[in-house]
């Protein structure tokens, strides 16, 4: 290019040198001496001389000008692929990061399922105490049948009970069973009995022998729950109405009095029974359960009751580390919402236990109440028999 424009300046130089001598040569008037053929002809030859320069000049602009196109051409042409091929690197990096993203979207939702599917630890251990407790409640209950089924024949003064020959060999049959297990130091001074032990002595009249077990681990321990119910509740039943007492007038008139309080009797010792129940060694504790009562200290810790695996499980779970521990690593809201719902259940299930004993309560109170008005209508002036004249 360079070699060119040089080529052209030398060329355009001799142009001007050429004019300047045409014009210093330039044509004379006609009266001048020189002649004018020969001045025509030379301005020909310049005018040719020029003609070849501009020419010349022509082609090697054409020429460059051809040279820079086509350079101009090849560069955009590369800058075009450039920009191509940044915009197709652009959109692969693009696909690669919503591949990523997709992926990681996938697997967190993976991970959400997994967790919302997957058993907690302490759902089991939940299930185990609740079937526990349940158990043990049916086994407490039949328990409180047997035992409401002998004490409502007792309370009739039924054939084979101690006041079936009447109230005095009932009293006798209390005092033998009070003198054989429970005798007391003033008993044992009189000579009536052997000095029972420590734990034993009137054991028979003590609230603790019935409540304060969580669950009884003998026979001698559901023996002093069941000797106190029968203590505080009917110590001795009424005789027996029966043969000429039952069939004459005045026995007759008694029957429906002595219905009434055997009733009374039953539904009393129906809410002692039923305590019993609770209290008594149905069921085997969980694993869980067996590590609670050994933390709160407990001996025995091979058979519970109702009672005991009730309090075991509320307790584990208010006070127990265990549960606290596997609370708080929980994964998701899911396996904190079932803790809760397993709260709920068992919170319901302790409110149907109430509810069953508000249900006996209840009767107790409208026994009361009949019994009042009994009592005030008793205290009303007989009225005269009334006489009828037959016609």
């Amino acid at each position: 290019m360079k070699r060119l424009l040089d080529r052209a300046g030398r060329l355009g130089g001799a142009s001007l040198l050429v004019l300047a001598l045409a014009t210093v040569a330039a044509p004379k008037p006609a009266y001048a001496f020189f002649d004018s053929a020969a001045i025509v002809g030379a301005i020909s030859t310049l005018q040719g001389a020029m003609n070849s320069v501009i020419t010349t000049a022509q082609k090697v602009l054409n020429s460059t000008l051809g040279l820079i196109n086509g350079s101009l051409g090849d560069g955009f042409t590369q800058l075009s692929n450039y920009m191509k091929a940044q915009v197709g690197a652009q959109e692969q990096i693009a696909d690669a990061n919503n591949m990523v993203q997709a992926e990681l979207d996938r697997d967190v939702r993976a991970a959400q399922q997994r967790d919302n599917h997957a058993t907690n630890r302490q759902d089991c251990l939940n299930l185990e105490g609740g079937q526990a407790a349940i158990v043990a409640a049916r086994n407490g209950v039949a328990v409180a049948t047997a035992l409401d089924s002998g004490k409502d024949k007792r309370t009739q003064a039924g054939k084979g009970t101690p006041s079936w020959e009447g109230a005095g060999q009932g009293a006798q049959a209390n005092n033998n069973r009070h003198f054989t297990l429970y005798c007391s130091d003033a008993e044992a001074d009189a000579g009536i009995c052997s000095l029972a032990s420590t734990d034993q002595q009137n054991a028979d009249q003590d609230a603790t022998s019935l409540l304060t077990p969580p669950a009884y681990q003998d026979q001698a321990s559901i023996d002093r729950a069941n000797d106190y119910v029968t203590t505080l509740i009917q110590p001795v039943a009424p005789a027996a109405l029966r043969g000429s007492a039952l069939t004459s007038v005045d026995g007759q008139s008694a029957l429906p009095g002595r219905r009434a309080y055997n009733a009374a009797i039953s539904l009393a010792h129906h809410v002692g029974d039923d305590i019993i129940g609770w209290h008594a060694n149905t069921v085997t504790l969980s694993a869980a359960q067996k590590a609670e009562a050994v933390r709160e200290g407990y001996t025995n810790t091979s058979v519970g009751s109702e009672s005991e695996a009730t309090e075991l499980e509320i307790n584990r779970k208010y006070s127990g580390t265990d549960w606290q521990a596997d609370l708080q690593a929980m994964p998701s809201p899911k396996s904190v919402l079932v803790q809760i719902a397993l709260l709920d259940a068992q919170r319901n299930w302790i409110a149907w236990q109430q509810f069953k004993l508000d249900q006996t309560r209840a009767l107790m109170e409208a026994n009361r109440l009949a019994t009042s008005a009994e009592q005030r209508l008793r205290a009303v002036s007989p009225l005269p028999v009334p006489t009828t004249t037959l016609p």
